[in-house]
């Protein structure tokens, strides 16, 4: 499978935990999965209010470091978002106002990717962190499958 695309479903169910109400977010859409070097991407789009999407990317390292990229060009608003099981990294939210610079702890994580039949799953529970203050507790459950 290197250095192919594939086209898989996409299910990603995201709990949020902030200012003390939780939401959830379902979003089931098709995408394309690739392997490429040391690395295996996801790539998805999320489907927005008026026709409109935002573009994610997922990119799982072969050490077990996730990347998640979101970007909603309509609405300036772009996340880079890092994360390392039991760890702390940087993050950055891009809005028309300016770069935030943030930071997100991981604390669980889990990636489970099966080639025959591909298919997988993706799991971050992790604090979103804004000037050493926890904003949002974040559940990230995403599938995938050929």
């Amino acid at each position: 499978m290197e250095n192919n695309r594939i086209d898989v479903k996409v299910d990603l169910d995201m709990s949020v935990f902030q200012a003390g109400e939780m939401t959830h977010t379902k979003i089931s859409e098709p995408g394309r999965f690739t392997r490429m070097g040391n690395a295996d991407y996801l790539q998805f789009n999320e489907s927005m209010e008026n026709n409109d999407h935002a573009s994610i990317l997922v990119k799982i390292t072969n050490d077990g470091e996730i990347h998640v990229k979101r970007e909603a060009k309509s609405t300036n608003l772009s996340s880079m978002l890092y994360f390392t099981h039991h760890d702390h990294n940087s993050a950055s939210v891009h809005t028309g106002y300016g770069i935030m610079q943030m930071h997100t702890y991981t604390k669980d994580s889990l990636v489970e990717i099966e080639d025959e039949p591909l298919h997988g799953k993706i799991n971050i529970d992790y604090d979103l962190i804004y000037d050493d203050n926890i904003v949002g507790n974040y559940k990230f459950r995403l599938i995938f499958s050929a």
